[in-house]
């Protein structure tokens, strides 16, 4: 009688090998913590922007219901992860012996030999965000001083459209003529102005806009010295020099000796002389545009060598141009709250007869439509964001369109140009007041 042992079915082989590398991957996985790195670096950019993108929507909303708006600002942020890991092993061995009568009598054997491992691993991260309310005095004037012109500067020069920079960073448009006629102002504004008013000033936009897409429009630099003295010293040395450089001053010479100033920026639109006359020509048939001197005023404007200034004061030449005009820029709390509470007296506009007739078509609309009333047949994109505020619900969002359209994000482009001038005008959180609240995702 013989006896023959046979080895572990192939099936059982399998079982334990994936056993250990079920066991494998749970010590990779536990061991190798800087992998998480992207997962956690998108989750905190998730959170993040959540976080951002409802503060700026939500004071929208209080501003448009009358409420103040609030600030606070993120400092630290901390990722609070864990990680588990675990491995349950089980096996059973059963022998069986069997006699068969055949030619000879023979005797087997069977080991069978089974068994499992069972791995299981999780991870878990919770970002922190450390909130700082913004209520110094520093940050309370940089929030209320007019927005800097070399922010509009920036913006531009990165090709933003021109008529929603008009339509977001600017007050009014002030327009003096030097041959006695009373000075012209247009309030960008559907309240704090005139209707007449504020549709001039939206077919102006529509104007420049026009401008700057056929490439005929530029945002020039000019600097004037602005002197502190007159002729006060001398003569001046190379550490005077030296000194006044490094405070952003310089000294000229003058008649009566050395002055010392500084050098101040004016940003001034001018068109390019073909372009412009074509456009005027353009809009000059539009029965919106042939009433009035309007287009004749603004063909003036951007001939002269004035141009039209941005922001401050127009300092220019009387002598060199007949027009002079200059457009009053915003602070950031200004402009949120303007933003904010166009849409409910744009409407309300829109609704009187013969409104929006005078209005060219890409102005027609509020600057930021946040509230879409549930009647309208329109299909809407996904939002941004969304939020519920006193019983109103606020998205940030568009009507479906063809999305080649430079229209069809007018809403989003919008609230990103909020949210951009939202972090120019943010100040050093390293000189905020030591109260911090901090929020766990």
């Amino acid at each position: 009688m013989n006896t023959d042992r046979v080895m572990p079915s192939s099936h059982s082989s399998r079982a334990v090998l994936a056993g250990f590398a079920g066991l494998a991957a749970v010590v990779a996985f536990s061991g190798c913590a800087t992998e998480q790195l992207v997962s956690d670096f998108a989750t905190i950019s998730d959170s993040y922007a959540e976080n951002m993108n409802r503060q700026m929507l939500l004071n929208l909303a209080r501003l448009d219901q009358g409420h103040p708006a609030y600030f606070m600002a993120i400092g630290e942020v901390r990722l609070n992860r864990s990680q588990t890991g675990s491995l349950q092993a089980g096996g059973t061995a059963t022998q069986t012996d069997a006699s068969t009568v055949a030619a000879t009598v023979s005797n087997t054997v069977n080991n069978v030999l089974s068994g499992n491992l069972t791995a299981s691993a999780s991870s878990n991260a919770s970002p922190a965000f450390v909130f700082i309310p913004i209520n110094s005095e520093e940050a309370a004037r940089q929030l209320l001083a007019p927005v800097s012109i070399d922010v509009f500067n920036m913006l531009y020069q990165q090709g933003w459209p021109v008529d929603q920079l008009l339509r977001v960073l600017v007050e009014r448009v002030e327009v003096t003529f030097a041959d006695g006629r009373a000075p012209v102002v247009l309030v960008n504004s559907p309240v704090r102005g005139s209707p007449g008013s504020f549709a001039r000033f939206l077919r102006m936009c529509e104007v420049v806009r026009e401008l700057q897409r056929r490439g005929g429009l530029r945002l020039d630099v000019d600097e004037k010295f602005v002197p502190f003295g007159r002729g006060e010293i001398p003569s001046v040395g190379a550490k005077d020099a030296l000194d006044g450089a490094e405070r952003g001053r310089q000294w000229r010479k003058e008649a009566g000796g050395w002055t010392l100033g500084t050098l101040r920026p004016a940003y001034r639109f001018r068109a390019n002389s073909e372009v412009l006359d074509a456009v005027i020509t353009e809009f000059g048939r539009d029965s919106r545009y042939a009433s009035g001197e309007s287009l004749a005023n603004l063909h003036t404007l951007f001939q002269s060598a004035a141009g039209l200034t941005v922001g401050g004061a127009d300092d220019s030449d009387p002598t060199t141009g007949a027009i002079h005009s200059v457009l009053v820029l915003r602070s950031f709390r200004n402009l949120l709250e303007a933003v904010a509470q166009e849409q409910q007296a744009f409407d309300e506009l829109a609704a009187r007869e013969g409104f929006l007739e005078q209005l060219p078509d890409r102005q027609r609309r509020p600057v930021l439509r946040t509230v879409w009333a549930a009647s309208d047949d329109v299909a809407l994109q996904r939002p941004v964001v969304k939020i519920g505020f006193a019983g109103r619900d606020y998205a940030i969002t568009d009507p479906v369109g063809d999305a080649a359209s430079p229209d069809s994000r007018w809403n989003r482009d919008v609230f990103r140009l909020l949210v951009n001038l939202a972090s120019l005008v943010t100040v050093d959180i390293t000189k905020f007041q030591r109260q911090v609240l901090e929020l766990s995702q």
